[in-house]
C-alpha cells in the first residue's frame, strides 16, 4: 500500500500571470507561494480480484467500475491512462480542506495522486518531473484553463519563487525558510476560511475572456511578485511592507474580473483592517475559499472575534518544508 502526502498552497503574489496564455505572450510569469501544513493523503494498493469490480475509488464520492473509461473523477482517470495502469486498483483520498477552496487542491491532488502511482509502478521520479506531468494532464490533456503555480507548490513545497517561461521551462528560485522575514511572515499570518466555495475554472475562464484588457494588471502583479521575493531575499523588508505588498496586490487582482470579490468579502476585509490588519488577500483564483490577513500576532484573537461574527473560521497554518512525499510503502 502507497500513501502519498502533499501539501495544499496559499500564493502571496503574481497569480494569474501563471496562466499559459500569459506567459507565452509576455515572455513569462511569476508567482510567490508557499506549500502549506494542511495536505492531501492519496493511498494507492492493489484490488483483490475477490472484488466484483476492477476498480474502486474512495473520494468524496464512490465508484466501483471495471474499466478506466468508466471512472468519473477526470484526474485519477486522466492519470491512469497518463501511467498506462490497467491493473485491479484501489485509489482513495481524504483532505485537511475543502475543494474547490483556493488552496490548489485539484493540482495538489493531481500531484500526490501520480507521486503514489509511480511509486506503485516501482518508479521513482524528481520533483520536477511530477510537477511538470501534473500540469500537462490539467492543462492539456484535461483542457482546464488553469495556471502551473500549484503543481510546483505542491512538488517542491517550503516558499519560492516560480518564474515560467515561454518556452515552457520553469525556473524554482527558494527562500531560506529559516530566515527572519519567512519565519516573521508565518508568526503574523491570519488565515479564515470564507465557507464560500467556487469554480477556479470558471473565474479563470472568463478573466481569460477580458485577457486584451488586463494585460497592464497582469503585469503589475508580475512585477509585485518578483519585488516581494528581492525584499524577503534581500531581508529589506518589514511587516508593514508586507502587508501593504497583499493589499495592493489584491486591489490590482480585483480589476480582473468581478467574479473575484464579492460584498462578503469585501465587508470582511474591510473590517479586518478596522481591527488592524496591514494587508490581506484571497488564496487563488477568488471567488470565495481562504482569505489570507497580516496583522501583528496579538491581535489574532481580535480578528478571530471579530470574523467569526461574519462567519468566517480560523485555520491556523504553518509552512510546509518537504513538498509531496511518501510516507508509507
Amino acid at each position: 500500500m502507497i500513501i502519498s502526502k502533499t501539501p495544499l498552497r496559499i500564493s502571496f503574489a503574481g497569480g494569474a500571470t501563471d496562466i499559459p496564455s500569459f506567459y507565452k505572450n509576455n515572455h513569462y510569469g511569476c508567482v510567490l507561494s508557499a506549500a502549506i501544513n494542511k495536505y492531501i493523503y492519496v493511498t494507492v494498493k492493489s484490488h483483490s480480484e475477490i472484488f466484483s469490480e476492477k476498480i474502486r475509488l474512495n473520494y468524496s464520492n464512490t465508484e466501483q467500475v471495471n474499466s478506466i473509461s468508466r471512472i468519473k473523477n477526470p484526474i485519477i482517470k486522466a492519470c491512469l491512462k497518463y501511467l498506462d495502469i490497467k491493473d485491479n486498483i484501489y485509489i482513495s483520498t481524504v483532505a485537511d480542506a475543502p475543494g474547490s477552496s483556493g488552496l490548489g487542491s485539484s493540482s495538489t491532488f493531481c500531484v500526490g495522486l501520480l507521486n503514489a502511482l509511480y511509486n506503485y509502478k516501482g518508479k521513482s521520479v524528481n520533483r520536477n518531473k511530477l510537477a511538470q506531468d501534473a500540469a500537462k494532464i490539467e492543462i492539456e490533456i484535461l483542457k482546464r484553463p488553469i495556471g502551473k503555480q500549484d503543481h510546483y507548490a505542491a512538488a517542491f513545497g517550503s516558499i519560492n519563487l516560480f518564474k515560467f517561461y515561454s518556452d515552457e521551462t520553469v525556473t524554482v528560485k527558494p527562500l531560506d525558510e529559516n530566515s527572519k522575514n519567512v519565519k516573521m511572515i508565518f508568526e503574523n499570518l491570519h488565515t479564515f476560511y470564507t465557507g464560500l466555495n467556487r469554480d477556479a475554472s470558471k473565474i479563470l475562464k472568463f478573466q481569460e475572456s477580458r485577457k486584451k484588457d488586463n494585460v497592464k494588471n497582469l503585469l503589475k502583479i508580475r512585477n509585485q511578485a518578483e519585488q516581494l521575493f528581492e525584499m524577503l531575499y534581500n531581508q529589506k523588508f518589514t511587516l508593514k511592507n508586507f502587508g501593504e505588498f497583499l493589499d495592493t496586490g489584491w486591489q490590482i487582482k480585483k480589476k480582473l474580473s468581478n467574479k473575484i470579490s464579492n460584498k462578503i468579502i469585501d465587508e470582511a476585509y474591510n473590517l479586518a483592517k478596522k481591527k488592524g490588519a496591514l494587508g490581506g488577500k484571497l488564496s487563488g483564483a477568488g471567488g470565495g475559499g481562504f482569505i489570507n490577513l497580516v496583522a501583528k500576532k496579538k491581535l489574532k484573537d481580535l480578528l478571530i472575534k471579530s470574523l467569526s461574527r461574519r462567519e468566517l473560521k480560523y485555520f491556523p497554518v504553518e509552512l510546509d518544508s518537504t513538498g509531496t512525499t511518501i510516507i508509507s510503502k
